[in-house]
Protein backbone atom coordinates (compact mmCIF):
# COMPACT_ATOMS: atom_id res chain seq x y z
CA UNK A 1 0.00 0.00 0.00
CA UNK A 2 0.96 3.73 -0.47
CA UNK A 3 1.42 5.53 2.65
CA UNK A 4 -1.68 7.60 1.68
CA UNK A 5 -3.75 4.62 1.36
CA UNK A 6 -1.72 3.08 4.91
CA UNK A 7 -3.02 6.75 6.24
CA UNK A 8 -6.52 6.12 5.03
CA UNK A 9 -7.16 2.89 6.36
CA UNK A 10 -5.59 3.40 9.50
CA UNK A 11 -8.01 6.39 9.33
CA UNK A 12 -10.93 4.79 8.33
CA UNK A 13 -10.23 1.82 11.47
CA UNK A 14 -9.75 -1.04 9.01
CA UNK A 15 -6.12 -1.38 8.89
CA UNK A 16 -5.82 -4.48 10.90
CA UNK A 17 -8.90 -6.22 8.99
CA UNK A 18 -7.05 -5.00 5.62
CA UNK A 19 -3.59 -6.89 6.80
CA UNK A 20 -5.92 -10.02 8.26
CA UNK A 21 -7.77 -10.01 4.59
CA UNK A 22 -4.06 -9.89 2.93
CA UNK A 23 -2.58 -12.93 5.10
CA UNK A 24 -5.74 -14.55 4.64
CA UNK A 25 -5.33 -14.75 0.96
CA UNK A 26 -1.81 -15.44 1.33
CA UNK A 27 -2.30 -18.52 3.07
CA UNK A 28 -5.30 -19.65 1.03
CA UNK A 29 -2.99 -19.56 -2.04
CA UNK A 30 0.01 -21.48 -1.20
CA UNK A 31 1.20 -22.59 -4.50
CA UNK A 32 2.47 -18.56 -5.77
CA UNK A 33 5.49 -17.79 -3.64
CA UNK A 34 7.04 -15.46 -5.77
CA UNK A 35 3.87 -13.15 -5.68
CA UNK A 36 3.22 -13.49 -1.79
CA UNK A 37 7.02 -12.67 -1.34
CA UNK A 38 6.18 -9.50 -2.56
CA UNK A 39 3.26 -8.95 -1.28
CA UNK A 40 4.78 -10.03 2.12
CA UNK A 41 7.57 -7.52 1.34
CA UNK A 42 4.73 -4.58 1.14
CA UNK A 43 2.97 -5.18 4.37
CA UNK A 44 6.48 -5.36 6.28
CA UNK A 45 7.63 -2.10 4.80
CA UNK A 46 3.86 -0.93 5.82
CA UNK A 47 3.82 -2.02 9.78
CA UNK A 48 8.24 -0.69 9.61
CA UNK A 49 5.82 2.88 8.75
CA UNK A 50 3.08 2.53 11.13
CA UNK A 51 5.90 1.47 13.61
CA UNK A 52 7.61 4.71 12.78
CA UNK A 53 4.84 7.01 12.84
CA UNK A 54 1.94 5.86 15.07
CA UNK A 55 0.84 4.68 18.36
CA UNK A 56 -1.28 1.94 19.22
CA UNK A 57 -4.47 2.90 21.35
CA UNK A 58 -6.93 1.32 23.34
CA UNK A 59 -9.83 1.92 22.27
CA UNK A 60 -12.85 3.13 24.46
CA UNK A 61 -15.84 0.88 24.99
CA UNK A 62 -19.08 2.50 24.52
CA UNK A 63 -21.69 1.82 26.98
CA UNK A 64 -25.19 0.60 25.60
CA UNK A 65 -27.84 1.46 27.70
Amino acid sequence: MSKKSIKFHVKSDDYFGTLATVLSLIKQTPENIEKHTKSLNKLEKDLIFLQNNYTIVKKEKIKKY
